[in-house]
Order: structure tokens, then C-alpha cells, then sequence
């Protein structure tokens, strides 16, 4: 088992890295330290960090820059390297460190000679942090002559990757416990002890294993991080319950959707749309596809639950690239990644939740997507779960319409009624050309739309072609060429009349003349 160090005076701290003794540590050794501490009562963290760290401002902690040539592995030749968080302003917690060298672990101490301190003056006889905040791993992602960064760890058990040609966007958690339940306290897990492997020269990915605690819950995690075009995450996990929670999160992730395309009202905002992810995939185990738009409602909760047997995979999306739709090169919301969950083990039944809350600008995460496992894990009892997580631009293409746009409105005066337009596109975007494509046969395709409520009247359901408006608004240097599959973009569109309902939950594919579905089935929740 691994401990953190006793508190050392500053001026030794400036010039230890790794004073440890390296102790023997694998994957098994981690999980039973874990499941040793889900055996016995929770001991929160000791507050050990000084008042100067924690009252630090946003600029005076941004002040404070790691050295990246003093990186872990740096001076190494290796394919990766590693820099470390300074503790402080809103990042108060520390984490222990190590580093894996042939089956032993040593840990390593915190640095103050790492970082470059700027413009704050440290009072004298200040104590040094006792360990980082976090950490971030590097690779040549886009060049060969700099090491960009495509991970992040850090607060609670928070981690964040990127894939080439993006920016960072939506973040992952280890494990989310009561999350989005009204009424119900959120509890934070936290990732307290990291073991990073050192990397040969020829090491594609990059291994790390994590140490989970909290009060209801303790468990080992392994990370295995293959940057690139898809930035490939191999997670393992064992957790073991103290005590009971009301709802358990597993391959979690927090988004932001402020408005969209079909948004209404929208904020008064000189962007088109603001978001980091714009709808979820879900893959069922017969293959189908389901899409589900986000939403955002200014003063509602939103709460969906899908119900999925032996999953395929899920993702959550940043399916619209047009830098068109957001007018923001500062934030880069077109290059935000997306991110696909492919299970392995431990996922064969159970619940997956899609939570909504209202924001009033951009800068809360306020969309959550978790999946709860059937049964319910018991207290005491240790479980074992597998996934892979694909960072990513876009899935690859399933040879069907997928859902492009969704705006719902109100038909011209036609107060009691509503209508709802949904855009679907093969391909999304314009591809180099293979063999001849053609365009479907538009005269065979009709949307087949679902409503729950018996009660709400469906007026009208049509189908219009848009791909030649659509192909004459692309630019040719964004592939409008001879050269290039041009989208086909076709707009279903219904009128319905919802009465007194509040809630509808709706669902439309496109289907050809034999029945056969050759679109996404998007589904959505319509609230008045």
C-alpha cells in the first residue's frame, strides 16, 4: 500500500522529486488497497494546504506555469510526457503521485522548482503544497516538433482528452454518484493516488492507474491512452460500495448546451448556437440507431431515461462542424470532440440517463449522460466494469440519414398547433467520391412519426428534398467540387396539436417503399 509522505519543510521540498521507497504495485495490488478501504469507515482528505495557496485569485493561479521542458519523461526521448498542477484558488485538493518502473512504484514529491511563479510573491516561511492538483499527459498529437497535450486529470475524478485537430470540450468522470436528482446531495468521489508507468521509447500508449475513494464508495481504476486521430481510452474498473446511494453513475460525462438551431426563446447572444455537444447516439444491441437531440430550457429539469439491453455503444456529439453555426473562433465550439462509449464488461442491462438543466450562459457544465447498471451493485460486494472511450470528430458513417437539425415552431396562424422540422443528411458532411454515388430516390422515402399521448391530434406529416439549397450554400473550398459526394438532405416535417400537454415524447424515421428504415431514429421530448 502506498502512503503520502509526512509534511517536510519548504526548503527541502525545493529539491526533492522522489524520495520514496519504491513498494511493489500492480493492478491487483490497487484493487485490494480499494476494496481494504470500502471495508472500513471514510476518512475524508486532510486539509493540509496553506491559506496563501487557497486565496489565491484566478489570475494569480493562472500566474503559476508549469515548466514543460521539466516534464516527467521529458528528458527521456519517449513518446509522452507528463506536467503537474499547482494546487490552489479552486483546484484546494491534492493528489499523491508515483511513477511505475518494473512492477515497483516510488512516489514523487511536490516541486515547487517545476513552476514559474510570475508576478506572485510567496510570503516568506509560506508551507509548500503537498502534492499536485492534477496532472496532463503530452504527445506529438498534431506535429512532430511540439508535444501538445491530450489528457487531462484533475478535481475529484474529472478527466478530460482530445483527438487531433481539436480542442478540449466535454469532460469524462471516473464514477458520479446522485447525480442531477433534485433534492439529492451530489457526491464527489475523488481520485486520491495516481501510478503513472513509465513509457518505453517505442510506447504507443500510455498507462496509468487511479485510486478512487469517497464516502459511499472505493475503487481501482486503469487507463490505458492511445493518442491520435481517435484518442483511444481503455478503462477498467473495480468499485466496492461502503454504503448505498440512490443512483450510480458509470462512464459519465458533463457537457455544455446552452442554445441550438431549434432553441426557443433564444438568449440574446450574437452567436448562432453555443454548446459542446448537441445530441446523443445510442446504439442498440439490434443495431438500430436512436439520436436525441439536446435541449436546453431556461427555467426546466429535464430528465430522460433509456432503457438499453447489451448496448453497442453511446455517444455524446458534437455533430454540427460548420463554423457557420457558432461565430466563434475564440472558443472553437466546431472543433469541439466528441465522445463514444463501447462496453466491454459489466454492461449488459441497465438505465441510461440524460439530465438537462438549465444555465444561464456558457460557462456551467449543465448536461450529464451517465449509465446506471441493473440491479442495483450491493453494499460490500466488489464489481468489475470494462469500457473504451473514443475521443473523437465524428463516429464513422453508418450508410443512413442521420439527424442533421431539429426546429420546432408554430405553424402560421395556427396558435393550437405546433410544428417540428428535422433535417437528415447522407452524408453529413461532403466526402471525397468513391466509385458514383448517387442520391437516394426521394419519391421513395417517407418519415413515419410516433407520438405517446392518445389524446394529441397528428395533423400533417411531409417530406421535402433540400439537397440542391443545401449544395448550392457550400462553398467550394469546403468541398463543393466535381470531385466530392455532395450530402443529400431531406426535411421530414409534422404538424401536430398538442391540447393540454405539456410533454410529448416523439420519435421519427425515414422509411423506404418496402418499410425498411434508412435513417437514425431521432427522438425527442417536447415540452410546451
Amino acid at each position: 500500500m502506498t502512503h503520502a509522505p509526512k509534511p517536510l519543510p519548504a526548503f527541502l521540498l525545493l529539491a526533492l522529486s522522489a524520495t520514496g521507497m519504491a513498494e511493489e504495485f500492480s493492478y491487483d495490488t490497487l484493487r485490494a488497497e480499494a476494496r481494504t478501504l470500502a471495508a472500513a469507515p471514510y476518512e475524508a482528505p486532510k486539509d493540509t494546504l496553506a491559506d496563501y495557496w487557497k486565496n489565491l485569485t484566478y489570475d494569480q493561479h493562472r500566474d503559476i506555469r508549469f515548466k514543460m521542458e521539466s516534464g516527467l519523461w521529458w528528458d527521456q526521448k519517449t513518446n509522452f510526457s507528463v506536467d503537474f498542477f499547482h494546487p490552489g484558488w479552486t483546484t484546494k485538493r491534492t493528489v499523491s503521485v508515483s511513477e511505475v518502473v518494473g512492477g515497483k512504484s516510488t512516489h514523487l514529491d511536490f516541486n515547487q522548482s517545476l513552476f514559474n511563479y510570475g508576478k506572485n510573491v510567496i510570503p516568506k516561511g509560506t508551507p509548500a503544497p503537498q502534492g499536485y492538483s492534477g496532472w496532463r499527459a503530452r504527445t506529438h498529437l498534431n506535429s512532430e516538433d511540439y508535444m501538445d497535450e491530450f489528457l487531462v486529470f484533475q478535481g475529484a475524478s474529472y478527466f478530460r482528452a482530445i483527438p487531433q485537430k481539436t480542442v478540449y470540450g466535454l469532460s469524462a468522470r471516473g464514477l458520479s454518484l446522485n447525480s442531477g436528482l433534485p433534492g439529492v446531495p451530489e457526491e464527489f468521489p475523488d481520485f486520491t493516488e495516481f501510478h503513472l508507468q513509465r513509457p518505453t521509447k517505442e510506447d504507443k500508449s500510455l498507462k496509468a492507474w487511479a485510486l478512487l475513494n469517497g464516502p459511499s464508495v472505493a475503487g481501482a481504476y486503469q487507463f490505458t491512452v492511445t493518442p491520435g486521430t481517435e484518442t483511444v481510452m481503455d478503462v477498467e474498473a473495480e468499485l466496492t460500495f461502503r454504503k448505498p446511494v440512490q443512483q450510480i453513475g458509470l462512464a459519465p460525462f458533463s457537457s455544455m448546451f446552452w442554445f441550438g438551431e431549434g432553441t426557443q426563446p433564444r438568449p440574446y447572444d450574437h452567436r448562432p448556437e453555443v454548446h459542446d455537444s448537441d445530441g446523443v447516439l445510442m446504439e442498440l444491441g439490434s443495431g438500430n440507431l436512436h439520436y436525441r437531440p439536446l435541449e436546453h430550457a431556461s427555467d426546466r429539469f429535464r430528465h430522460c431515461v433509456f432503457r438499453l439491453e447489451k448496448p453497442r455503444s453511446w455517444s455524446l456529439l458534437q455533430r454540427d462542424r460548420s463554423f457557420s453555426s457558432y461565430q466563434d473562433p475564440e472558443a472553437g465550439y466546431h472543433n469541439r470532440p466528441s465522445v463514444k462509449v463501447e462496453p466491454v464488461e459489466g454492461f449488459d442491462l441497465g438505465k441510461l440517463h440524460l439530465i438537462e438543466m438549465p444555465t444561464h450562459d456558457e460557462t456551467d457544465d449543465n448536461v450529464i449522460l451517465l449509465w446506471e447498471p441493473e440491479p442495483t451493485l450491493e453494499v460490500g460486494k466488489s464489481y468489475r466494469f470494462h469500457y473504451r472511450l473514443r475521443w473523437m470528430r465524428d463516429p464513422a458513417p453508418s450508410g443512413l440519414f442521420q439527424v442533421k437539425a431539429t426546429r420546432p415552431g408554430v405553424p402560421v396562424k395556427q396558435p393550437g398547433q405546433m410544428l417540428v422540422s428535422v433535417d437528415f443528411a447522407k452524408p453529413l458532411y461532403p466526402e471525397k467520391k468513391v466509385g458514383d454515388p448517387k442520391w437516394d430516390d426521394a419519391t421513395k422515402i417517407k418519415p413515419v412519426v410516433t407520438l405517446n399521448k392518445e389524446g394529441v391530434k397528428l395533423v400533417h406529416v411531409g417530406l421535402t428534398d433540400l439537397s440542391m439549397p443545401n449544395v448550392d450554400d457550400i462553398a467550394v473550398a469546403d468541398g463543393r467540387n466535381p470531385a466530392m459526394h455532395m450530402p443529400q438532405v431531406l426535411r421530414a416535417f409534422f404538424v401536430f396539436q398538442p391540447g393540454e400537454e405539456k410533454d410529448i415524447d416523439m420519435t421519427c424515421e425515414l422509411q423506404d417503399e418496402t418499410g425498411k428504415v434508412v435513417s437514425e431514429r431521432w427522438v425527442y421530448l417536447w415540452s410546451k
